[in-house]
């Protein structure tokens, strides 16, 4: 039966772990945080079965020893098995452990002391596993018939009551009855060793001189040993009765013993008088205690608690990733984190020593490092919040506890601490982080934990005396397939298990996101500043020839959408940098500026600033257009600056609250400006009322012209053609609603003009909404949303044009939306009464709120892993190649070592003790006792018996095998080697 015996110390610790994971990826709102969590809790679910399938393969075929011993005497057990790598197994024989130790596959020895008086014929086998993890232990208990093990008690140091009888004696005097007796009557030993010699007392004492008496033997005396059962104690009356027998045989007499009143049994020699102490008066066992009477004990059910020392440098090892993945984007430089790396090197050499080598210094040292580590990380000015607590206290905090840690790795509990340790501290990485390369760093630390994890109860694989070598090629193929398989398994689970967890909606309340990496302000009057600080002027930026910005300091990236005014003639210069990284669970979009005003070639931004608030915690009011919805829900954004960014404040439509440590403005058409410029680094959190406006929801708002329409987002240039206006009656002809009146415009502009950044600009003095439709039929994002508005505004639609940035790709392990320079945008947004303004573009690939559906972090991941796989096909299959080369490298490698340093009759001798203990033989048995096992194997081998030359040839085998391992005078020689390898592989299809 196998059932779970427990949980080992380190258990705990790893529960701790992961509850702190929950609470971060709470706190932080991180997709890569689930992740890391599923993984933990796949590892934790494969964990409990582990041993159970591990000790299913387990089959112990016999256990062996001594026939004799003293209670309590070293003794070698010996057990052959079937067994995978990390099982542990007791001896127990008559409940007493005899053994302990790590089994190996093939033959183990293990060394291991008598059991109690008796004798035995039955070993119980106690085999204990909690697989790779270490985490949760079973047991499984089999009886195995045992050799009888005669087990004695040590002779007494007083002996048994003796009835003497002889003939014929020739003696001097009187020998005691009670050998070993110091009486004055009475007749002593001379010395130890001399049994014919002997004091006679009374004699010595009349002369004053010793009296020496020689006893010379004829006939053979006879010594019966009287031993009485029933005594409270009969271990001691048998060992009573062993020292009486000993002594007679001894003094050279013939023993018996006589138990109670029965007939007297000779025994011939030591070997037969331990066999008969062993089985004096046995008594069965009695029944159990009552549980409740049983003591309780808590302890772990681990078996060894050591730790080795690779195991302990791997541990030290497996923190490094998380100490650099978290402090390196928390600003600390090389120079601050190499220290830090140090200590904890240090901490590893301090530990290495054990827990007995000066234990109160380490944890001085280890104390006082802590303190160093934290004092050089912690600044506590910058702590003046939760947030702040948590991006420059928490982390810190965490790095010193890792590091003081490191010192306390003295055996496995400490080790899995510190790999406990080591894992909130990724967590909490995993939650700060949105660089590009924070998948890689959870890969690298969850590598190093995973290894480190399974070093510490890597158990001594030494093979035991008589092992045949190194496994085969094949046996290490299907080791490696194995695990593979299961890596791939565990893997699947993982995507498995996080495919019904949806994308975190966002951090919690209390920890939104914000913080500037430094304080640029501005004018402070709600004016435009560009990114190093410049005033955004309207008109101020220039065309080229190309059509581009001239002046690329006037907006983000060159794009002219960023400024008071927006030239529909005007492209900036946009590349593919990374500008922000946004953490929402939708994509959306990131709306930055808003114009209303449209003179036939340049669109204006109200001139009302707004409202202005200190924050950090900024409310923001309705603005003009919005309207409150009874679907609206809560859409939590972080964003996350990779360049030094403007003051313009990005948000999703309808803000109410944002977190953002520096004053605020909030202007009249839904914009935010900031009093400081957003460098890079610095990150800001939105807190928006997403309407969730749908096709159907739209179309059930019908013609929003009945509604009427602020003045303002009707309003036409001078400019416009008549064209221009009968094309949009005509696409409206026959609409229901004014959503498929929009959606009529857009697929005119999508089967009648191309999006090219090339478009030729309008010419001067030309309307660019005609030029556009009508002759260029060519244009940008500025000039389709432009077309877009103007012709629904001459519908009587109300419609405005906002710029800001789309998302073009997901970082599905940051679980972030990216926005390159390229993705700089114009859209158009038209107002509805239900929903108010709702963003439309043919060119951008954004849902409608009400259809965007949240995806879970495991098609998440499933994507990040196919994609990357797909992308990077070609170093995938080098990695696949290059690792396959590897192995075979090393495999070749160490066999060629293993032949070399082996020999050629060095090789000869592993094979013949393989065939050997195939059929039986003891593990540490000679040759030629390994020889005779296939005298027995004859009439098995399936074939004619060969007579005796087979085994006549197995025991020259190993003659020969002694000659060349032992003899001086012997020289290798082809034709004997030839023959004894004919002679091996004939013993081999025996021993198969």
């Amino acid at each position: 039966m196998i059932r779970p015996i427990g949980c080992s110390r380190g258990a705990a610790s790893f529960a701790i772990a992961w509850l702190i994971g929950v609470a971060i990826a709470l706190l932080t709102g991180a997709g890569a945080d689930l992740i890391l969590l599923a993984v933990g809790l796949v590892a934790a679910v494969a964990a409990v079965p582990a041993g159970r399938l591990l000790l299913r393969r387990v089959s112990v075929h016999a256990v062996s020893t001594a026939e004799l011993g003293d209670v309590g005497a070293e003794l070698a057990w010996q057990i052959r098995a079937t067994v995978p790598p990390g099982v542990h197994v007791e001896l127990l024989v008559g409940g007493a452990q005899v053994a302990a130790g790590a089994l190996v596959d093939g033959h183990t020895t293990l060394p291991g002391n008598a059991p109690t008086r008796g004798v035995h014929e039955r070993v119980e086998v106690r085999l204990s596993t909690a697989g790779r993890m270490g985490l949760v232990w079973w047991r499984r208990c089999e009886t195995v018939e045992l050799r009888p093990l005669a087990v004695a008690p040590p002779a007494a140091e007083d002996s048994a009551p003796v009835a003497r009888s002889h003939t014929d004696l020739h003696e001097a005097g009187r020998v005691a009855a009670h050998i070993g007796r110091d009486e004055v009557d009475g007749v002593q030993q001379w010395r130890d060793g001399d049994d014919l010699t002997s004091v006679h007392w009374p004699a010595t004492l009349r002369s004053g001189e010793f009296v020496v008496r020689q006893r010379l033997r004829d006939v053979a005396e006879e010594w019966v040993v009287v031993a009485r059962t029933g005594t409270a104690d009969p271990d001691a009356e048998a060992a009573r009765a062993r020292r009486a027998l000993e002594d007679g045989l001894r003094v050279g007499a013939r023993v018996a013993v006589q138990v109670d009143d029965g007939e007297p049994i000779e025994l011939t020699g030591p070997a037969a008088v331990r066999r008969w102490a062993a089985a004096f008066d046995q008594r069965p066992e009695g029944p159990p205690l009552p549980w409740w009477r049983r003591p309780i004990r808590f302890s772990s059910p681990e078996p060894v608690t050591s730790l080795t020392l690779p195991a302990r440098w791997l541990v030290a090892a497996a923190t490094l990733a998380p100490l650099v993945m978290t402090l390196s984007p928390l600003g600390y430089a090389p120079a601050e984190i190499l220290p830090v790396l140090a200590a904890v090197a240090f901490g590893a050499f301090m530990s290495q020593r054990g827990p007995d080598h000066h234990e109160t210094v380490r944890q001085l040292v280890a104390l006082l490092t802590g303190v160093a580590v934290a004092a050089s990380l912690i600044d506590l000015s910058a702590v003046a919040d939760v947030t702040g607590a948590l991006r420059f206290l928490l982390p810190q905090l965490l790095v010193s506890l890792v590091v003081v840690q490191g010192f306390e790795c003295i055996d496995r509990r400490g080790a899995r601490v510190s790999l406990a340790c080591s894992a909130m501290l990724t967590a909490y990485a995993a939650g700060i982080r949105v660089d590009g390369r924070l998948g890689l760093w959870v890969a690298v630390a969850t590598i190093g934990l995973a290894v480190a994890a399974q070093a510490i109860t890597h158990v001594d694989r030494r093979r035991a005396a008589g092992g045949t070598g190194e496994r085969s090629t094949a046996d290490a193929i299907r080791t490696v397939a194995t695990r593979l398989a299961a890596s791939l398994a565990a893997g699947a689970a993982v995507v498995g298990v996080l495919a019904v967890v949806p994308v975190p909606e966002g951090p919690a309340q209390l920890t939104l996101p914000s913080w500037l990496e430094s304080r640029r302000p501005t004018p402070g009057d709600g004016s435009l500043v560009a990114a190093n600080g410049s005033p955004l002027l309207g008109g101020s930026l220039t065309n080229n020839r190309d059509g581009s910005a001239s002046d690329g300091s006037n907006a983000t990236g060159g794009y002219p959408g960023f400024s008071p005014t927006m030239d529909t003639s005007l492209r900036g210069g946009l590349g593919d940098t990374i500008v922000l990284r946004v953490r929402a669970p939708y994509p959306d979009f990131w709306r930055g500026q808003t114009f209303s005003q449209f003179d036939g070639r340049v669109w204006t931004a109200d001139a009302d600033t707004g409202r202005q608030t200190q924050g950090p915690d900024h409310g923001v009011a309705p603005a003009i257009g919005d309207v409150a919805s009874g679907t609206a829900e809560e859409f939590i954004q972080t964003f996350y600056a990779q360049v030094d960014l403007p003051n313009i404040v990005f948000a999703a439509n309808r803000p109410e609250r944002v977190l953002l440590d520096a004053p605020m403005w909030a202007r009249p058409d839904g914009a935010l400006r900031a009093d400081v410029v957003l460098p890079k680094g610095s990150a800001y959190t939105v807190v928006s009322q997403r309407s969730r406006p749908t096709a159907e929801g739209l179309r059930g708002d019908g013609d929003v012209r009945l509604y009427g329409s602020p003045t303002p987002f009707v309003q036409l240039p001078d400019s416009m053609t008549d064209r221009t206006s009968e094309l949009a009656h005509t696409l409206a002809t026959g609409q229901t609603s004014t959503y498929d009146v929009i959606l009529a415009i857009q697929a005119w502009l999508g089967a009648n003009t191309t999006y090219s950044l090339d478009a030729p600009v309008p010419p001067d003095g030309t309307d660019a909404v005609d030029q556009f439709l009508f002759e260029s039929q060519q244009g940008f994002c500025e000039q389709i949303a432009t077309a877009t508005a103007i012709m629904l505004r001459s519908l009587g639609i109300p419609a405005r044009v906002a710029t800001g940035y789309v998302p073009s790709e997901r970082d599905r392990v940051a679980g972030v939306w990216i926005s390159r320079a390229s993705d700089a945008h114009a859209w158009v947004e038209v107002r509805f009464p239900s929903f108010g303004w709702v963003a439309f573009d043919p060119t951008a690939s954004v849902p409608l709120a009400g259809e965007a559906t949240r995806t879970t972090v495991g098609g998440d991941l499933w994507r990040a892993i196919s994609g990357g796989v797909t992308d990077h096909i070609y170093w995938v299959l080098v990695f696949v190649l290059g690792a396959a080369a590897a192995f075979a490298t090393v495999r070749l490698t160490r066999r060629w070592l293993y032949r070399r340093r082996r020999g050629r009759w060095g090789l000869v001798q592993d094979r013949f003790v393989a065939a050997a203990l195939r059929r039986g033989a003891p593990p540490t048995a000679a040759n030629h006792e390994l020889a005779a096992v296939f005298d027995a194997a004859m009439p098995s081998a399936g074939r004619e018996p060969p007579g005796d030359k087979l085994p006549r040839r197995a025991a020259e085998l190993a003659a020969a095998l002694d000659r060349a391992a032992f003899s001086p005078e012997w020289h290798d020689d082809d034709s004997t080697y030839r023959a004894t390898l004919d002679t091996l592989r004939e013993l081999e299809q025996i021993g198969r």
